[in-house]
């Protein structure tokens, strides 16, 4: 609800009214964005956070261990990411390639599923390049589209994908292994400049199997995996919203999945070894509260 501020309560011509007003502008618009452009928290654990560095973090992740917050600025940029998706089709498309987003069997994004449902995620496209390029005709590329700051994207330029953005390539490597794609169309966009970058990426399909492998640990583990770090002042900890929880005893949040009674079951479900015996599946709804005999995992 935003407060409204009294007819003539400020004055124009004043320059600290004008910036009082300014201030609530951007604290209005912030809000307003925190609101439209909040998600609820992932149920599975995602094929773009797989291949993160440290196994812990994806684990705490999947388990709702924390819900991560974030500002209106993160909000705007994450949402900045899924509109560029839309620009990278058409500017494609107008240069004459064939590009599908969307599953015609299901009207959504082809997806990706593994470890009882618990794993997945979703294509950015499925690319054909124009017969001008002399390519096969039934050549087919996995398409991908990323939004980079501009040290990102110098890096990008300088290193490729695969160095610069290994988690980028690890999830690449995932979707085209599901779909036997041999390769893959980076897109990125420097968010500052405009500047494009492609890269025709070679997909690993052990890499991908080792992700899928990788997967089923996290998702079926009753313990936390290794953390990347014994110490919370190691680099990757001091700006994780798990750090209090890897490093200096601070109690999950509480929910099902962050309690140690709870075991991930077929069809993405959970069961609760309190619970389900007499009653089936946690219901989707219950699982965000947790109950009295909550207890953390870890």
């Amino acid at each position: 609800m935003h407060t409204v501020i009294q007819q003539n309560a400020l004055n124009l011509d004043n320059p600290q009214d004008r910036a009082r007003l300014v201030a609530r502008i951007q604290h209005d618009v912030d809000q307003a964005c925190r609101e439209e452009f909040a998600e609820d928290a992932r149920t599975h654990l995602g094929a773009s956070i797989i291949g993160h560095d440290c196994a812990a973090y994806s684990w705490n992740t999947f388990r709702w261990l924390k819900f991560e917050k974030f500002d209106g600025r993160m909000l705007r940029l994450f949402n900045r990411g899924h509109e560029e998706e839309a620009r990278f089709i058409r500017w494609l498309t107008l240069a004459g390639f064939e590009v599908r987003d969307v599953d015609p069997s299901t009207g959504k994004q082809f997806r990706i599923v593994g470890s009882k449902g618990h794993f997945g995620g979703s294509l950015d496209s499925m690319i054909k390049p124009p017969a001008r390029y002399g390519l096969p005709d039934l050549l087919i590329w996995l398409g991908e589209f990323k939004t980079h700051n501009e040290k990102s994207f110098a890096k990008l330029k300088k290193d490729g994908v695969g160095k610069s953005k290994p988690q980028h390539f690890k999830q690449m490597c995932s979707y085209g292994r599901a779909y036997q794609f041999k390769y893959g169309l980076y897109c990125a966009v420097n968010k500052n400049t405009d500047e494009l970058y492609f890269e025709i990426v070679v997909l690993d399909y052990r890499q991908a199997d080792d992700l899928f492998r990788k997967a089923d640990d996290i998702v079926f583990s009753r313990i936390r995996p290794p953390k990347i770090a014994q110490v919370a002042t190691y680099f990757e900890c001091k700006y994780c919203d798990f750090s209090g929880i890897c490093h200096e005893g601070e109690v999950p949040t509480k929910n099902c999945r962050s309690c140690k009674h709870a075991v991930p079951i077929d069809n993405a479900e959970w069961f609760c070894e309190l619970y389900s015996p007499e009653r089936g599946p946690l219901p989707k709804e219950f699982i965000p509260e947790g109950c009295d005999d909550w207890r953390a995992i870890g």
